[in-house]
């Protein structure tokens, strides 16, 4: 399964998607082949158009509305509920859901990195998980994670290793690559001996 097919699969026919980031709009397109009307955003206005004349080739423009815009900054679209945020690193996530006060109904991330950081702040932003799941594509791992409205308490282990996961069998495998990739930094890092330490010590459901 691809990122771009995991992320479909959460969007139910009820949901009012913005892709932010969107580049060529495929998450829109594989929304408009099951007749769901969405958004799609980037700050660059050249790949805003270029996507939009993909869709018009495509004959799906009627299903995608596009939007130029620095992350939800132009977006003045009030019935959007549900975010899609991908392709992007934890940072850049967080930014963007600062600048707004808007709570989303449901909120997925697929970040290049911090996980832990995306966690935390996302729960201080007034968002808790509900899934998570590890994507293995191209021989690279990537985590899914699905928010909504709320605050919880996480464990350590919570933290850096998430919650409520989908595919336990992609999680064990992702985590047994991680200990393979730092046993020999185990004792040179106290961040990588953290990890290395929860991950040893994880109880799978």
């Amino acid at each position: 399964m691809t990122r771009l097919e995991a992320i479909n699969n959460r969007i139910s026919e009820n949901d009012i998607v913005l892709d932010v980031g969107c580049d060529t709009a495929l998450l829109g397109g594989m929304l408009a082949k099951r007749g769901i009307h969405s958004f799609a955003s980037d700050i660059k206005e050249n790949i805003v158009k270029n996507a939009y004349e993909k869709a018009c080739n495509e004959k799906i423009d009627k299903y995608i509305k596009f939007i130029v815009s620095d992350g939800l900054d132009n977006v003045k679209i009030d019935e959007i509920d549900t975010l899609v945020l991908a392709g992007m690193g934890t940072y850049t996530i967080l930014k963007i859901l600062e600048r707004t006060n808007k709570i989303y109904k449901k909120i997925i991330t697929i970040s290049n990195n911090n996980h832990d950081i995306l966690r935390i702040n996302m729960n201080n932003l007034g968002y808790c998980i509900t899934e998570e799941e590890i994507i293995k594509e191209n021989g690279k791992y990537y985590n899914l994670i699905e928010f909504k409205p709320g605050k919880t308490s996480y464990t350590k282990e919570e933290i850096l290793l998430g919650k409520n996961h989908k595919n336990i069998k992609l999680l064990i495998e992702k985590n047994n690559y991680l200990l393979s990739k730092y046993k020999y930094f185990y004792d040179k890092n106290e961040n990588v001996k953290k990890l290395v330490d929860v991950i040893k010590n994880y109880k799978y459901n």
